[in-house]
């Protein structure tokens, strides 16, 4: 399945996973993350985890991504 992103995505091409995620096709890159990043002005520290916020991982908007420290936070906080 093929699509573009939105501009701000600056329009590259993405592919979803088996698993349900968007990623770019020229990093492989996921989209949540990329997305995730420039919400917070810089890279995702190692363990950080990016939370859909509706629960849909195709829903890439920054509005509906939430940075965890780490998985333990993000289990405790949404499971």
């Amino acid at each position: 399945m093929k699509k573009k992103t939105s501009s701000s995505a600056k329009s590259r091409k993405t592919y979803i996973t088996k698993k349900g995620y968007s990623r770019f096709k020229d990093s492989d890159k996921y989209v949540h993350r990329w997305n995730a990043e420039k919400k917070l002005g810089r890279k995702l520290k190692s363990g950080e985890i990016v939370h859909h916020i509706d629960g849909n991982p195709l829903n890439n908007s920054q509005n509906n991504l939430k940075v965890y420290k780490n998985q333990s936070q993000h289990i405790k906080n949404e499971h």
